[in-house]
């Protein structure tokens, strides 16, 4: 697939990982095809990596969908039936349920996900992936720092 074709795009919005905090996987090949679907949704500029602002502007985005009520609150119900209309892996592939993703953002113990939670969350995550500092994610990154911070289980 070509990163830098627009056609795909369209078609690809609703895929993302994300952020890891709605779907990932643990195989190395399915993180793989995550993470392009994750750059082709978000790389405005068709680069082939992303910035910190594409990551969080998707990261925005993901937010709004998952919030399904537009309470400005996602619960794991919402980041469930999420999960189910963007990603195709299998549930048991899932390394943790909804309820555990949010419980490791979760700021104020509350049992949902803010948007400031998830916005800081999520920019917390693109520090931690962006193992090189030259401050873009490739595919690399992001498929092995999704499947390494997605597997980590809420204390």
């Amino acid at each position: 697939m070509n990163l830098t074709s627009h056609h795909w795009k369209p078609v690809l919005c609703g895929i993302t990982v994300l952020l890891g905090l709605a779907a990932a996987t643990s195989a190395a090949a399915a993180g793989t095809e995550s993470a392009e679907a994750e750059i082709l949704m978000m790389d405005k500029n068709g680069d082939g990596v992303l910035t910190a602002a594409e990551h969080a502007a998707g990261a925005r985005t993901m937010f709004t969908a998952m919030d399904t009520d537009q309470d400005g609150r996602v619960t794991a119900p919402e980041m469930d039936q999420y999960t189910a209309r963007t990603t195709r892996h299998e549930r048991d592939a899932q390394p943790m349920s909804s309820a555990e993703k949010i419980k490791l953002v979760d700021a104020n113990g509350d049992g949902v996900l803010t948007a400031d939670e998830h916005r800081d969350a999520s920019a917390r995550m693109f520090d931690t992936m962006d193992t090189d500092r030259d401050g873009t994610l490739d595919r690399a990154e992001l498929a092995t720092g999704h499947a390494k911070m997605l597997l980590k289980r809420p204390k």
